[in-house]
């Protein structure tokens, strides 16, 4: 493997890309100390052990709350803070406006109070989150080099360098669609079949269905619908083919139409589900070969992006407000359709635009840092037997639903098709056979760390490196990685040190965030912006995966699919599987499940092959979403009622964790600001928790941050418990977990010397099993 793009993990056989991602919080994290009271709490506390008098508590609580209205008010005086919410909920902007209209001192009346929390909410993911998003979650792409020091390089002037407005992908589709109502310009759009169809000869062949046969002029159309050809083309070349059995173009308009409606073919605008649709439709609208049908589609894509283009250059809340409502405006009136998508819903591109930015730093990480990180390196090994046993689960599963199509049909050549939808139950229906896996990984890390054996009270385990690999080799023994792509890691690593001063003279620690196992994390749209060579890029992915991958071409509704997070890293091998109708096909990639046979080769190995005789292991074809369980397998490990932090050599492996129900908490019973400010903390002293934690619940995708002195956030976590009481029963789970780095730790700072919270995103890749060992 060509390994230009890899320097070492000293010490293990481990490799780490020489480019890395540091993602950041937008705003300073003293936004999120100023809601802090640890004067009030520590009087609180007095009051619950009987030593402090109950108007002394309410005295200092009265402190602590005007002090909060004070901060929230600063909070929100900060225009790129109401800019911020405004780019992501506008609908939110009550809570700052309303505070600022109220003053720092307004009455403490239940809307107060709500808008407090609305502020609190946005502040703790602006400042304590390291989501990459807009200019309040920048990120920065950072060179990685064992040789190096451990930190060259700095902030510059500005927060970010590199500003880029997408339209949503929907929002899109939405004025493609309008323009193509237009009847000159549909002869001017590319057709193409449901990317789950092939045409063989006069058959056409779907998933699950026996083949349906074709009349000559059926077939001639249905053959030309290649995802290139426009309509007028496919018509041309239909009436031109003496063969066809097609005499006027008309008919072809008639068959397509019909098709269409039978949900044979799309005939529209082509836009990926990718970050390129914008360009893609713009040249699709320019390659139209009527002038006025081009004209008129021309004005109204370029109406829509002058609209955009003043939103991009506005600067500050209110420019920002006039520029997007200007927009909304302009797309109702060009769609006739809200400008609102999927209301309330994670992942679901809810207005018509996102920014995405690049902070304006350079760094560098040497080998001191990349050291560090080598107690990973047991970890790390545990992952191959995850990924291999799920290897040889699914491929015990596909072989036996293999031989039983092949049983049912008499010959060991089975369509795939037949078989996809089987293989994808087992993967995603009510049994399955990953959730063993999962477990039994979870189990044997609970005996390598010995979590079942240890003391009342103990909150914290140190090991060693050398004596965490012998428990994991005595668990884990030796494998090789399950599929090509599981050779590759994305740990998420928080650099502790008061300073980038104290980081680059090698004074810091480290924390692992996540490890997101068996998949390459990097490759994910946005991601790219800001990335000085991403050819550079490309290439690294082609050495790690030189036959190739495959990448399922899923539907807009398919959970947490969006544009920006699309794959990106193609190579010249990778194929795009279509499995069902979705739009956006690349017509150089796809490969229909129709197409493809499963047959065993000469040792009894499955192959998903071609019928030119390209073939791939057949896991490596549902390699995308065996990977999906093992991705974040390694939060799930140890999940009894507590786990101690855990640290190797000094790195944390795993912060301290206290799991209970909603119901345990006892808090969601209880009314009144005082009162739940109490009773927050009588629990957080019964579990010994910290000032400042991060709480998830099992109604939540994502966790929420809390400082459990703070009058706020004492109150947002009641109302979340209760929220989750209500929609998930008593019995859902919290879990509550220490914020590390904490506040004083954040070594990224902006030129005027704030403090970010931050992380450190790599990819590691295994040097064992490079081509996987397939199915």
């Amino acid at each position: 493997m060509n390994s230009e793009h890899l320097t070492e993990l000293p010490g293990t056989g481990w490799r780490v890309w020489r480019d890395g991602l540091l993602r950041s919080a937008g705003f300073p994290v003293d936004v999120l100390e100023s809601f802090a009271a640890p004067e009030c709490a520590e009087v609180a506390d007095a009051h619950l052990d009987g030593l402090a008098e109950a108007g002394t508590f309410t005295a200092a609580f009265d402190t602590a709350t005007a002090a909060l209205g004070r901060a929230v008010h600063a909070a929100s005086a900060d225009p790129r803070f109401r800019e911020a919410i405004t780019w992501q909920n506008p609908g939110a902007l009550n809570g700052p406006t309303g505070v600022l209209r109220d003053g720092p001192d307004a009455p403490r009346n239940e809307r107060r109070r709500r808008r407090e929390e609305v502020v609190a909410k946005y502040a703790q993911r602006y400042s304590g989150k390291n989501d990459t998003i807009g200019f309040f979650g920048p990120m920065c792409w950072v060179e990685v080099d064992a040789a190096a020091p451990p930190l060259t390089g700095g902030h510059g002037p500005e927060l970010t360098r590199v500003r880029a407005v997408f339209f949503e992908w929907w929002a899109l589709v939405a004025v493609a669609e309008n323009i193509a109502e237009d009847e000159a310009v549909r002869p001017w759009l590319p057709v193409a079949l449901q990317p789950q169809l092939t045409i063989d000869g006069r058959r056409l062949l779907a998933p699950g269905r026996q083949p349906v046969e074709l009349s000559a002029a059926q077939a001639a159309v249905l053959s030309r619908c290649d995802g290139r050809s426009t309509a007028r083309e496919v018509a041309m070349a239909c009436v031109a083919d003496p063969d066809s059995a097609v005499r006027n173009e008309s008919d072809v308009d008639a068959m397509l139409e019909l098709f269409v409606r039978q949900e044979t073919v799309r005939w529209e605008f082509v836009l990926p589900m990718n970050l390129s649709a914008e360009e893609e439709l713009h040249r699709q609208v320019t390659a139209i070969g009527d002038e006025q049908a081009r004209k008129r589609a021309t004005a109204t894509l370029d109406r829509i992006r002058a609209a955009r283009d003043t939103l991009a250059a506005a600067e500050g809340p209110e420019a920002v407000a006039a520029a997007m409502a200007a927009l909304e405006s302009e797309f109702t009136e060009i769609t006739g359709r809200t400008a609102q998508h999927r209301a309330g819903r994670t992942y679901a591109g809810r207005t018509l635009c996102h920014l995405e930015t690049a902070r304006d730093a350079e760094f560098s990480f040497g080998g001191t840092v990349l050291a560090a990180l080598a107690p990973l390196d047991p970890l790390l090994r545990s992952t191959r037997w995850l990924t291999s046993t799920l290897a040889r689960t699914y491929r015990a599963e596909l072989t036996a639903l293999h031989a039983e199509l092949a049983a049912e049909s008499g010959s060991t050549e089975v369509p795939f098709g037949q078989l996809w939808f089987l293989g994808l139950g087992s993967l995603f229906g009510a049994r399955r056979p990953a959730d063993a896996v999962i477990e039994e990984f979870g189990r044997r890390w609970t005996t390598v760390l010995g979590l079942d054996n240890l003391e009342p009270g103990t909150d914290r385990l140190d090991l060693s490196t050398d004596a965490l690999a012998e428990a994991v080799a005595a668990e884990f023994g030796t494998a090789e990685p399950g599929w090509a792509t599981s050779r590759l890691h994305a740990p998420d690593v928080h650099l502790c040190a008061p300073s980038a001063e104290a980081l680059a003279r090698g004074e810091f620690g480290v924390v692992l965030g996540e490890l997101h196992i068996g998949m390459p994390a990097l490759d994910t749209d946005f991601f790219r912006i800001g990335h000085p060579d991403t050819d550079r890029l490309l290439a690294a992915m082609r050495a790690e995966l030189p036959t190739g991958r495959a990448h399922p071409l899923l539907p807009p509704d398919w959970p947490k699919q969006c544009a920006r997070n699309a794959d990106w890293m193609y190579g010249p091998e990778d194929v795009q599987l279509g499995f069902t109708p979705a739009p956006g096909a690349d017509p150089d990639r796809l490969l229909p499940i129709t197409a493809l046979t499963v047959v065993p080769d000469e040792d009894g190995t499955l192959l998903a092959r071609t019928p030119d005789g390209r073939g791939w292991p057949l896991l490596e074809m549902f390699a995308s979403f065996v990977g999906t369980h093992a991705f974040d397998t390694w939060k799930l490990a140890g999940s009894d009622g507590h786990t101690p932090r855990v640290t190797v050599d000094g790195l944390v492996l795993v912060r301290r964790t206290w799991r209970c129900t909603v119901a345990e908490t006892g808090l969601t019973e209880i009314s009144g600001e005082r009162d739940r400010y109490l009773a927050v903390r009588r629990w957080a002293r019964e579990l010994g928790l910290p000032q400042r934690v991060f709480v998830r619940v099992g109604t939540e995708i994502k966790p929420c941050f809390a400082d459990l002195t703070s009058p706020v956030f004492t109150r947002i976590l009641c109302t979340l418990l209760r929220s989750a009481r209500r929609t998930g029963g008593p019995d859902t789970e919290v879990a509550v977990t220490e914020m590390l780095p904490t506040p004083d730790q954040a070594w990224l700072t902006d030129a005027e010397g704030r403090r970010y919270c931050s992380e450190l995103r790599l990819h590691v890749s295994d040097p064992a099993g490079r081509e996987g060992d397939g199915a």
